[in-house]
């Protein structure tokens, strides 16, 4: 019964549907920037847009308590201390006919992390200004940072139920391998050079990510709900592959304005640990090496504004704004620890 009621909702044209529709008019017809795939286009219209984010991370977590610097450093000959991701995310979307909605998004990524590091991994031994508790191992703090394409995505939604001021849409996307899995920072010894797989910018396996989104409107709130997954199909090339991802995102924001809409948003998040392991990572020198170590769950909340221009030259143009951080984080540690997101972005439909 369950799939013979999808087959009649996939086949049943909306015209019969009820007329008082979700509609994605307005500020906030549209979920907080930080959400991806919230929302479908009509039949013959596209969608230009752009989202910047940036993370931060400092410290290190093993479940949900801190580890310092000098415990982690009892382990290891290479410790993270702080981390930022900047990520530009340009995509496109364009409805073939009022029921499916194709979208592509690229990314490009910049990461950039500090270290405390042995002398010993630096090529030629560079010379040491710190040394440890025991005064037998001299370091010193030390950036990476790499940038490039990471994976992409092309999706389909799919609309199921649109009516009484309600939309539920699948979200049907493949994730393409074109991040790289193999950078490394020559300034180390050869056979350490590798970076650990969090500063690698692709998952470098072709990847299934299935969702849902519901949405829905009353006269004073519009909110929705989403539920996405990612799973890697294969290995890649260097022998490894990263964990399945489980996301979750609850948003509403306050209707009335033509001009801005303030909103909230809640995203839960689980990502498993690396499977296999990559022969050019050396786990004993940094827990960013270990592929027991990757996994996670967190829990953010988000401030969110969507402003539209209701008329005029710039009508249809859209800017968004999105601030949140951790709640509750548990980690495979230890790790970087999260401290905030920041979300800003710009849509344009014609």
């Amino acid at each position: 019964m369950r799939y013979l009621l999808i087959v009649l909702l996939l086949v049943t044209p909306l015209s019969l549907a009820s007329q008082e529709r979700w509609s994605s008019a307005g500020p906030a017809g549209h979920a907080p920037i930080g959400v991806m795939g919230d929302h479908t286009h009509s039949a013959g219209e596209w969608m230009f847009a752009y989202v910047y984010q940036r993370q931060a991370m400092s410290g290190l977590r093993d479940g949900t308590g801190r580890v310092s610097t000098d415990e982690a450093w009892m382990h290891y000959r290479m410790v993270p201390l702080s981390m930022e991701m900047d990520m530009h995310m340009p995509h496109i979307m364009y409805a073939p006919n009022g029921r499916v909605t194709i979208m592509a998004m690229g990314m490009w990524m910049e990461h950039s992390m500090e270290v405390r590091m042995e002398d010993a991994l630096m090529a030629g031994h560079g010379h040491g200004h710190q040394m440890d508790g025991h005064g037998d191992r001299s370091f010193h703090n030390m950036a990476h940072s790499l940038s490039g394409w990471a994976d992409t995505e092309v999706s389909a939604l799919v609309t199921l139920l649109d009516r009484n001021r309600q939309r539920i849409h699948l979200n049907l996307g493949v994730g393409l391998p074109t991040g790289s899995v193999t950078a490394s920072d020559d300034r180390m010894v050869v056979e350490h050079s590798r970076m650990g797989y969090p500063m690698q910018l692709g998952s470098g396996s072709w990847e299934a990510r299935p969702g849902a989104t519901y949405l829905r409107q009353t006269d004073r709130v519009s909110w929705g709900a989403q539920g996405l997954s990612t799973f890697r199909l294969n290995e890649n090339s260097e022998g490894w592959k990263r964990g399945t991802e489980g996301e979750f995102n609850g948003w509403a924001m306050l209707r009335g304005s033509d001009v801005v809409s303030p909103g909230l948003r809640i995203q839960a998040r689980h990502w498993g640990d690396v499977s296999g392991a990559d022969s050019a990572l050396d786990p004993s020198v940094s827990p960013e090496n270990d592929p027991s170590l990757q996994g996670g769950t967190r829990m953010d909340a988000f401030l969110a504004l969507n402003f539209q221009v209701p008329s005029g030259a710039l009508a249809g143009h859209r800017v968004a704004l999105e601030l949140g951080g951790p709640v509750v984080e548990s980690l495979n540690g230890p790790q970087s620890s999260h401290d905030w997101t920041v979300n800003v972005g710009w849509e344009y439909s014609f």
